[in-house]
């Protein structure tokens, strides 16, 4: 799932059914960039490019009278504080904080757009069914599964210590 996706998903669970009835919500990816980022990732799995986008909530008819703006605000910022932004510190890019554009319709509506900087990784997965042709395999887009170990034990024989890796 693309942060655009999550956002969208946060947002539109956590508002009242009021503020969406009608009111003509869409989101999307705005001013796409990429970053060279390649790396294998393991699993089969292939990291293509870092991509910066601005993520953009609209409302054509947002009923700012029922329910106050400052609650998108709210709950905007409650989500950045929630997702995951180390991608932004391994690139070296400043988090940002989203910019509201609202223009009056009448005295019940206004034009609502919304618009966020997004950091995310451009990753791939082999999957024959896949619909990308790269190094004679086919791929399909995938939200890498990175496995890292929380914790080991390792078990000494003596004070000599076991060796690893032999059969005695």
């Amino acid at each position: 799932m693309s942060q655009l996706d999550a956002l969208s998903a946060f947002v539109t669970a956590n508002m009242p059914g009021r503020a969406f009835k009608g009111a003509g919500f869409s989101s999307y990816m705005d001013e796409l960039n990429f970053i060279p980022a390649q790396r294998d990732l393991g699993l089969d799995q292939y990291r293509m490019a870092i991509i910066r986008y601005n993520a953009v909530l609209a409302w054509d008819r947002f009923p700012y009278r029922l329910y106050d703006p400052r609650n998108l605000a709210a709950l905007l910022l409650a989500w950045l504080m929630q997702s995951d932004r180390s991608l932004y510190e391994e690139v070296g890019i400043d988090t940002e904080l989203p910019d509201f554009d609202i223009d009056l319709v009448d005295e019940e509506t206004a034009v609502l757009i919304i618009t966020l900087p997004m950091v995310e990784e451009l990753s791939v997965i082999k999957d024959d069914k896949g619909n990308i042709p790269m190094d004679g395999a086919r791929w399909r887009l995938a939200d890498p599964t990175i496995w890292f170990a929380s914790e080991a034990v390792v078990y000494g024989v003596d004070g000599q210590g076991a060796q690893i890796g032999s059969d005695k």
